[in-house]
């Protein structure tokens, strides 16, 4: 008489049992799920692995920056910060000038406008001069780059303050000129230039925005921007 698990394995077509302890089974094949995490990204092209590697890391980097020397990270950067004022200095060639968007530099133009004000300032009002510039600075582009994208700007946010920092490096100039000068003959045109040449900068960077006939109406508040700037420079 046949067994019960001898009659349940007959009933089950196509069904067998191999033993864990018999060595010489054949190895089940199983569809390979390792997919290309790990090793697996090596067995393409020196090509596919850049493009894999400059759509994976954000902000444009085509190397991992992660495991690179501080000093190395440091020195890029001032770098780009560089580059990318002798651009605003020197606009020829300035078509595809501060596309990839950094904080630094505006920072660093800004801290360098409010302190030199502040020396500028009586001591008792070093610190309200200091709070008050870099006040206007950070607000004045942020309401400037909101109305050129109020206005239909195809300008990312973060660009246009970065374009709007940049240039205030010839104020950040004029204003140190003014440090050492401190005469109305000379603080009179070297602002005058300096304001010139901010709105003529920064109004040929956001030219790519596209306002099509609102063209006055974002031009308008460069202008007033960094007059006003230029209007603290000359009473200080």
């Amino acid at each position: 008489m046949m067994s019960r698990q001898e009659q349940f394995v007959d009933e089950d077509d196509g069904f067998e049992i191999e033993s864990p302890f018999d060595s010489g089974a054949a190895a089940t094949k199983r569809p390979d799920l390792s997919g290309t995490i790990g090793g697996r990204i090596g067995n393409g092209s020196a090509g596919q692995q850049a493009a894999y590697i400059s759509n994976t890391l954000p902000g444009g980097y085509h190397t991992n920056t992660l495991d690179e020397p501080i000093l190395t990270t440091i020195g890029r950067d001032f770098g780009k910060v560089g580059r990318k004022t002798v651009q605003v200095l020197y606009p020829k060639g300035r078509n595809n000038a501060l596309q990839e968007w950094d904080l630094w530099g505006p920072l660093f133009f800004c801290l360098s406008l409010a302190i030199i004000m502040s020396f500028l300032a009586p001591d008792q009002q070093a610190s309200a001069v200091f709070t008050g510039v870099f006040a206007l600075v950070c607000i004045g582009s942020c309401v400037v780059t909101l109305n050129c994208k109020l206005l239909g700007g195809h300008v990312s946010f973060f660009q246009s303050v970065c374009t709007l920092g940049y240039c205030i490096s010839p104020m950040a100039i004029a204003s140190l000129i003014t440090l050492l000068a401190h005469r109305i003959i000379v603080t009179l045109p070297v602002v005058a230039v300096a304001v010139g040449w901010s709105i003529s900068a920064a109004v040929g960077f956001l030219a790519g925005a596209q306002l099509a006939n609102r063209r006055l109406l974002a031009v308008y508040p460069i202008c007033l921007f960094y007059i006003c700037i230029g209007w603290i420079i000359i009473i200080s």
